[in-house]
């Protein structure tokens, strides 16, 4: 049996969508790319959705509509994907990076506070697998500093903290439509706010800098970021079917928890009591994960380490970070946890073969 990682849930609906667009010969940034926009944005209870090529282009678009530049020091976990440390790096700005929570591998907002300075303008969490960390420590630690807070939201669609909405945290949020993402364009990206101005300056960001107003006129340094309609297409059938995909996710992520429950030698996923987790990631701690992988893979189960090299850890960041301290539980993590199967189509009898697969190379290799 071979079991992928993940995989995309497209079907005939998508390819209507996309057939659709082809033939009104409007395929670059229109009227689906608005429809999608206002999908989003009506879902999230939020006033403006941008959208973007990209979750990275999102960032980019994002940090630089909060002006961040030279000098300046965001506040980033030290485990997150890369495009959260390069976005920052994209603006001549200083990734500083702080511990995680042992239990939601989010950034530990007790850390942030200690990597405060006066160069400090932005706390720039992420949504670990799609949990949301404590926003409100977060938020409080921004006020009473007077930084800028923005949500990468790339993994989060669908979650939810105290019933507000993830995606939706802060000045600026961001979210990824990669292909392995809850829902995808095959590439892009949305930025979200409540802020009019801020909205309108990463819409003329996204568009080469270009004054919505007056054609080929460009009061700012923009880049050509638009989505397509295409890719909007794509994006405006899958993200009807978000609720469905949300379920799926849900009851995999039960079963494998029914699974595990008893299997000594893993550390099973915590969800915190304050958040509703829409399950990008199934994460679990292991020791001697490579021998598991090595396992898994031999039984043909595709497995993710999301992810094995926190950023003070990566070849590009070893000159920036020069003298930066360690992380430990960030360490820790990379160290141990694995990203087991999710995806849409994965059937119980795929899903039971991994359970049973895993348990097998736990007994072997950890005991």
């Amino acid at each position: 049996m071979k079991i992928p990682w993940a995989m995309p849930y497209i079907g005939e609906e998508e390819l209507k969508e996309v057939i659709d667009t082809v033939k009104s010969t409007w395929v670059s940034m229109g009227p689906r790319v608005k429809k999608f926009e206002e999908m989003v944005a009506e879902y999230l209870g939020i006033k403006h959705a941008i959208a973007v090529n990209s979750g990275t282009a999102a960032l980019d678009v994002a940090l630089k509509a909060l002006k961040i530049g030279p000098g300046d020091e965001v506040i980033i976990p030290a485990f997150t994907y890369i495009a959260t440390a390069n976005a920052v790096v994209y603006q001549h700005a200083k990734p500083v990076l702080a511990d995680i929570d042992p239990k939601t591998f989010n950034i530990d907002p007790e850390d942030v506070n200690e990597k405060i300075t006066k160069k400090t303008k932005c706390i720039l969490p992420i949504d670990y697998g799609g949990q949301a960390p404590d926003y409100d420590a977060l938020l409080e630690i921004a006020e009473d500093h007077n930084l800028f807070l923005l949500e990468d939201g790339a993994e989060a669609l669908g979650g939810e903290y105290k019933g507000k909405k993830t995606c939706t945290f802060g000045d600026l949020a961001t979210v990824s439509f990669h292909a392995a993402k809850l829902i995808t364009s095959v590439e892009g990206g949305m930025v979200f706010t409540d802020d009019d101005k801020l909205a309108e300056l990463c819409r003329i960001i996204r568009n080469q800098g270009e004054d919505p107003n007056r054609k080929y006129y460009h009061p700012v340094i923009g880049h050509n970021y638009r989505m397509s309609d295409l890719h909007a297409a794509i994006g405006i059938a899958q993200f009807r079917r978000l609720p469905e995909i949300l379920e799926k996710r849900r009851k995999i992520a039960e079963r494998y928890n029914e699974g595990f429950k008893d299997l000594d030698g893993v550390e099973l996923p915590y969800v915190s009591e304050h958040v509703k987790h829409p399950w990008f990631f199934y994460p679990l701690l292991v020791d001697n994960r490579d021998k598991i992988i090595e396992y898994l893979n031999s039984k043909g189960i595709g497995i993710r380490v999301g992810w094995p090299v926190p950023i003070h850890k990566q070849p590009a960041y070893r000159e920036i970070l020069k003298g930066e301290q360690r992380y430990p539980v960030a360490e820790e993590v990379a160290e141990r946890i694995i990203n087991l199967p999710m995806y849409h189509a994965m059937t119980e009898e795929e899903q039971n073969y991994v359970i049973e697969t895993f348990k097998e190379a736990v007994n072997k290799f950890c005991r």
